[in-house]
């Protein structure tokens, strides 16, 4: 029989095309990239010894029975194992090697044992098939069994794409059924015309359409760049992770890329990033370069190396020299984080928690900042991750409460306002204290959502209970720095407190002196705004900032609350004690009432009072208490 061979050589023509464009990118050698190039080598291999075959069937004299027999087993298992490994590169993108069963495993390696089973022992059982004295080729009466195992692998890679589709992208679907097409085309096609060798053309195709939808070089490397990026560096931790290897990670955070889009324009932009990458990789020699996203870097090293920080150092000599752009030169800084796994990471999730715990970090100790990682900053960074998810189910599930800590009023011998203070409702983690949790709700947006339900919450309770009617004057509402920086807050509280009828006298707002010196002109036209409406503002914590008496003079301010630190020094220290008796005095002078916070006995209230403090606020006199006993105090 004449074989028509054009298919087999048109196919090895394409798979070597893709093996060469394959191993000629930039690649990552991953658990998929590694059973790719097995399909590779096995499309090309099969392929190869189906010509070479061909010409021992056509001339059987030619070649010893031995090496006939040979040949045709490697074709035979090289062919059989492309569907098998097209059939686990499947398993293992849609699962990750961590997440694959021992079921996963039976079905991806039983049926192709088989196969290489019954190939191996043909010579002796003549199973598959055999040569008679003439040395020609006959099938067995089991080779039919090598097809059934190979449409096995190619409905059961079918079934497993319809089954995970939501792990794949749309592209990535349609390769899997046109590879299920075409395979049981091809076999149909051949099997009717066994002259025509199809079924190899069509595994070549197949290898195609599979490195440009699911497996590309690409897919790992930023190509503006030149760098691997985000998804190379997750898929290379996994790996190092799974198998317990050392690695250590660098991460970069270039300072100032945005002010150079602004300024200079993305183009811009992008070409000193490309220039800090193409450094980077020169720097890092056999180590490898990403880039995460923004003005992000990393450097990966699977050695432990002893060369950090001359590393660190040269890097942080680049940034302080200007780059020039488009004939402009740029000062750049940077900062950076380390982390160095010895087998510490027990999941991707907890490696890539504390390197971004650790590069925000560095971004927040600033300019030329290195931070090292360690197990308490993942600790802390986890802890602050739970309180961020509790904070977002407080605010759809009414997880937060309003307590109300009372103000005494020297002169009138009672509680003459409060002071209206956000917690969380006890949850997973206990109580929470509000220092702690504000900060995270400021650094992750957060913080206007809570501000407007505290403010909401204040007027209601004011409201509905008719405070007024207990001696109670106004209650004291804390504005987040980040509130005192929005244009329209005046609006936002005037609109809330209209909602509820409430007249503007009964709320009085408290800034901190840091959200004063940041908001500046805005938080002076949105003070201007409401006390024009009747509402007081008190300054928060005074005697903790860096700029009190510029912002007593500065913004109208009608009380100043005196930080419990200043009075409780100045009960232990003399020139403490100096200190807050000028403060007193001057704040008076000035025209502006005094609540002295942190009272915690009667003596220090009688000080106080003797000094000229308006108001007291402390455990003395009470701690912070939910709204019912608030009340249940007032009727006291």
């Amino acid at each position: 029989m004449k074989y028509i061979i054009h298919y087999d050589v048109a196919a090895i023509l394409l798979v070597t095309t893709v093996c060469v464009h394959f191993f000629w990118k930039k690649t990552i050698n991953t658990n998929l990239t590694k059973l790719f190039s097995l399909l590779i080598f096995l499309a090309l291999t099969s392929n190869m010894f189906d010509l070479i075959t061909i010409y021992t069937i056509e001339h059987p004299t030619e070649i010893p029975v031995w090496l006939h027999c040979l040949l045709n087993q490697i074709y035979l298992i090289t062919f059989n194992g492309t569907s098998a490994v097209y059939f686990m590169y499947l398993v293992v993108m849609t699962k990750g090697a961590s997440g694959i069963t021992r079921l996963d495993k039976i079905r991806m390696y039983v049926p192709y044992g088989v196969d290489i089973l019954l190939i191996l022992t043909t010579p002796f059982t003549r199973f598959i098939f055999y040569l008679d004295e003439e040395k020609t080729y006959f099938h067995g009466p089991l080779f039919l069994v090598l097809y059934v195992i190979a449409l096995y692998y190619v409905i059961s890679s079918l079934i497993h794409t319809i089954y995970h589709r939501h792990k794949l992208t749309k592209g990535q679907c349609i390769t899997v059924y046109f590879y299920t097409i075409l395979s049981l085309a091809a076999t149909v096609i051949q099997m009717i015309n066994p002259k025509l060798m199809i079924i190899q053309y069509a595994v070549s195709i197949a290898v195609l359409m599979i490195y440009l939808s699911l497996e590309n070089p690409q897919d790992y490397t930023d190509r503006e760049l030149g760098t691997y990026n985000k998804r190379a560096l997750l898929e290379i931790l996994s790996q190092y992770i799974s198998h317990e290897r050392h690695y250590e990670l660098v991460g970069i955070h270039v300072l100032g890329v945005r002010y150079i889009n602004e300024a200079l324009g993305v183009t811009s932009g992008n070409k000193l990033l490309k220039q800090v990458a193409g450094f980077l990789v020169q720097i890092a020699g056999p180590m490898k370069v990403f880039y995460l996203s923004g003005n992000e870097f990393a450097i990966l090293s699977e050695n432990e190396r002893s060369d950090w920080d001359e590393i660190m150092e040269k890097l942080h000599g680049y940034f302080r020299q200007p780059i020039i752009i488009n004939g402009v030169d740029v000062s750049m800084s940077s900062s950076m984080c380390m982390v160095s796994y010895r087998n510490k990471a027990e999941r991707l999730e907890d490696a890539m928690d504390m390197f971004e715990i650790s590069l925000a970090e560095a971004k927040e100790l600033g300019t030329e900042g290195i931070i090292y990682a360690d197990e308490e900053m993942m600790r802390k960074g986890r802890r602050d991750n739970q309180i961020l998810q509790l904070m977002k189910h407080a605010m759809k599930e009414d997880g937060f409460e309003v307590f109300y800590q009372p103000i005494y009023s020297v002169e009138k011998h009672r509680f003459a306002s409060a002071e209206a203070l956000i917690r969380m409702k006890p949850k997973e983690l206990g109580f929470i204290s509000p220092e702690e949790f504000i900060p995270i709700a400021e650094k992750n947006g957060l913080i206007l959502g809570i501000g407007e339900f505290v403010f909401r919450e204040v007027c209601r309770f004011i409201m509905e209970h008719r405070l007024w009617e207990f001696g109670i004057e106004c209650i004291d509402v804390n504005l987040s720095t980040v509130q005192c920086m929005q244009k329209t807050l005046h609006r936002t509280l005037l609109q809330i407190m209209d909602e509820y009828q409430l007249d503007y006298k009964y709320i009085n707002l408290e800034i901190t002196e840091t959200a004063a010196a940041i908001s500046g002109e805005t938080l002076r036209q949105n003070m201007e705004e409401l006390i024009s409406r009747g509402v007081n503002f008190s300054m928060d914590d005074y005697g903790t900032g860096f700029s009190n008496i510029v912002n007593l003079i500065e913004y109208p301010f009608h009380i100043i609350k005196l930080d419990k630190s200043l009075v409780w020094s100045a009960m232990e220290n003399e020139k403490a004690m100096c200190a807050l008796k000028y403060t007193i005095g001057m704040v008076k002078d000035m025209g502006m009432k005094l609540i002295a916070e942190g009272v915690e006995n009667i003596e220090q209230a009688k000080e106080l009072a003797a000094m000229g403090c308006d108001f007291f606020q402390g455990y003395y006199y009470s701690k912070p208490i939910n709204g019912g006993d608030f009340l249940k105090r007032l009727a006291e």
